[in-house]
């Protein structure tokens, strides 16, 4: 297990900037959407590359989703390989109930609300598109978009040097990148003020740390343990395993860090890296009560490697659950995507293509290869 946190002193630099090309045309970008208006969407979405695909995946009401996809479809007319699905789609869930994950469906038949499940479905149409070697998440509520452009050169910057300086390619190696923000700021009485970490992140990660350095012996801090915006090669999106809801970011977290540590039973080599950026983060502000939830909801997945919790960490989370008068519950938990049988099922994405592509970047044989040796 190796863990790196990052920071550049130059985002842009030319001997880095040649590989960007091949990243973007193997990487597919998957956002989380469930209120943000269509004028919001379609900001952060401009903000990403036009020839890589997109896939939104929005739990809007089921009354907004034709508007959304036709006012994307008039903002966004470059942007031939942008797939638009709602979480209620009831395709996926016919084919989610087929390979035996019946578990995420509520008691319509249709998928659960939750972020979880939202980037659960992004992660397996990014993985039936079959050219991606890389997965890039952001959530759709960034009000100042253009900082995922920095997010996006860093994270392109820190996969395509991997190969090179941790040679993890022949090896399997589960590689995540996750985006540390510099400042949260917010707006209050009309004045901006700044925060160095999300509320959630502030309580969560210290915990979380401890559990990282008793597991893998590492000195290191973990800052990231609710990132909403992250990478991860598709190697590493098929092996881990997704949480329900507000849970997801800390259980992907925990179950990459478990899967590298002895404790497992086939310890796999994983690289974490946290890159620290410069750009502010400005989002939709929540309330305390939601906040609370996402807490406990992140909190929670903890719970699911109970037996392997050491006596500090107990400790240490059942003094921050009687401090905050918190009540913790496990979260569902959905299984790896390589433990599907899924082949057949390749043609499904185009099912929720916005425009017919020009042309399919990527789609070359030798891309094709380089996914299945990956």
């Amino acid at each position: 297990m190796l863990i790196d946190t990052i920071r550049f002193a130059h985002l842009l630099e030319e001997h880095n900037l040649h590989d960007l090309s091949h990243f973007l045309a193997h990487t597919a970008f998957i956002i989380s959407h469930k209120s943000e208006s269509l004028e919001t969407l379609a900001g952060v979405l401009w903000y990403l590359p036009v020839n890589s695909p997109i896939i939104v995946v929005t739990n809007c009401p089921p009354e907004e989703y034709e508007m959304l996809r036709l006012g994307l479809r008039a903002r966004l007319a470059s942007h031939r390989q942008l797939f638009v699905v709602h979480q209620k789609d009831d395709a996926l869930a016919a084919l989610l109930r087929v390979h035996g994950v019946a578990h995420i469906l509520d008691s319509s038949g249709h998928v659960r609300d939750g972020k979880g499940e939202g980037m659960y479905l992004g992660t397996l149409l990014a993985h039936l598109l079959r050219f991606p070697r890389w997965l890039v998440f952001y959530d759709a509520d960034n009000l100042v978009p253009c900082a995922l452009l920095e997010y996006t050169l860093a994270m392109g910057r820190l996969f395509m040097a991997a190969h090179t300086t941790y040679a993890y390619h022949a090896s399997g190696t589960l590689h995540n990148i996750r985006i540390c923000w510099a400042a949260k700021p917010g707006l209050r009485n009309g004045t901006l003020v700044e925060a160095s970490a999300g509320r959630c992140t502030s309580v969560v990660s210290p915990i979380v740390s401890l559990l990282c350095q008793s597991w893998s012996g590492l000195p290191e801090t973990i800052t990231s343990s609710n990132a909403g915006e992250q990478g991860m090669t598709l190697t590493t999106a098929r092996t881990l395993r997704f949480a329900s809801g507000f849970a997801v970011e800390t259980f992907l977290l925990l179950d990459l860090l478990f899967k590298a540590s002895p404790l497992y039973s086939a310890p796999a080599a994983a690289l974490l890296q946290q890159y620290h950026s410069h750009s502010p983060h400005f989002h939709t502000k929540r309330d305390e009560d939601h906040i609370r939830e996402m807490i406990a909801a992140s909190l929670g997945s903890l719970l699911l490697f109970q037996e392997h919790l050491p006596l500090q960490v107990e400790n240490a989370l059942l003094r921050l659950c009687e401090e905050l008068e918190l009540t913790l519950v496990p979260p569902l938990v959905y299984p790896a995507l390589q433990e599907l049988d899924l082949s057949g099922e390749e043609d499904l994405p185009d099912r929720y293509r916005l425009l017919e592509p020009v042309d399919s970047p990527g789609r070359d044989s030798d891309s094709l290869l380089e996914t299945s040796l990956s």
